[in-house]
């Protein structure tokens, strides 16, 4: 009977010496690490638009055909969500991912230069999706972009040789990523500001366009977080201890915080007028991944 109850004894000692009791602080910092990563994470994102295959599309005057390109463009960016699933596990509304796959979808114009080899490209979008229940139920995502390039050859790819442009970029990303459910409410609204200097190398074969490229990029980000927790669900949730229901605070990036070193690459696919293109990118200081497929009418 004593070894059974040393046993016993032993059992509760360890459950209560690994329980963890979580606070508003607690809350408070999962927020803070979330909006850091964002700001990490969303200049990534910003960059997987207008991206093609040509290193220069060609001009539009004087040319004939003039060459442009319209269509619509997917991204996707890997963004860790796990603070804020920490949030939901304190008070008890379900579980959410570690990863979330931050999706940018946008359309977007290219026309080529005149007289000289560039070309320059704008997109834009706004996309609201409130209840992201392939996710989780509760969890939300808005996003606007808008934002543009130019790209000047400097080499034409006539010949044997490919295609090289050197590019400029400018684009801004805002939004919010939010959970409210069964009386939580927690989330970050976030703007952030990217530049980016590229080089990038192509060459095409018939219809088939392979190309590979660098980007130095630097932003600015701002991200503003807060929760809300009812009386009820605090009362529901054992791992929650002391009384406060609400909080906020912010996260700043300078210019001069996060210089993101990227390299990316894919191919695209041109049939007639229509243009496919399948890209992707590796951010190798902050081991991001990021993916693009885009369609376009092109000329």
């Amino acid at each position: 009977m004593k070894k059974i109850f040393v046993i016993l004894a032993f059992i509760a000692f360890s459950a209560g010496a690994f329980a963890r009791d979580y606070s508003a602080a607690d809350v408070n910092n999962c927020l803070s690490d979330l909006s850091i990563i964002m700001n990490k994470t969303l200049p990534n994102a910003a960059s997987q638009q207008n991206v093609y295959s040509q290193a220069w599309i060609g001009k539009v005057f004087p040319s004939a055909p003039p060459h442009f390109a319209v269509g619509l463009e997917a991204g996707v960016t890997k963004l860790d969500l796990s603070p804020l699933g920490t949030v939901a596990e304190i008070f008890k509304v379900g579980s959410l991912p570690n990863t979330f796959i931050y999706p940018t979808i946008t359309g977007n114009v290219r026309v080529g230069g005149f007289f000289l080899p560039f070309d320059f490209g704008f997109s834009c979008m706004y996309m609201n999706f409130s209840k992201l229940k392939a996710v989780s139920d509760g969890f939300g995502v808005k996003f606007f972009d808008i934002g543009g390039d130019v790209r000047y050859a400097l080499l034409k790819g006539e010949g044997a040789l490919p295609q090289i442009s050197l590019g400029l970029g400018y684009y801004y990303l805002g939004g919010k990523i939010s959970l409210d459910k069964d009386g939580v409410s927690a989330g970050i609204e976030y703007a952030t500001h990217t530049l980016f200097g590229q080089v990038q190398v192509s060459k095409t074969f018939l219809f088939f366009t392979p190309f590979i490229g660098f980007r130095g990029i630097f932003s600015k980000s701002d991200t503003k977080w807060n929760w809300a927790v009812t009386d009820e669900r605090i009362a529901s949730a054992a791992s929650y201890i002391g009384t406060e229901n609400s909080g906020s605070g912010s996260e700043k990036a300078s210019w001069t915080d996060y210089f993101i070193p990227q390299i990316y690459g894919g191919f695209g696919i041109k049939a007639s007028f229509f243009a496919l293109n399948l890209s992707g990118s590796y951010d190798f200081k902050h081991s991001i991944w990021n993916g693009n497929l885009s369609m376009r009418f092109q000329m």
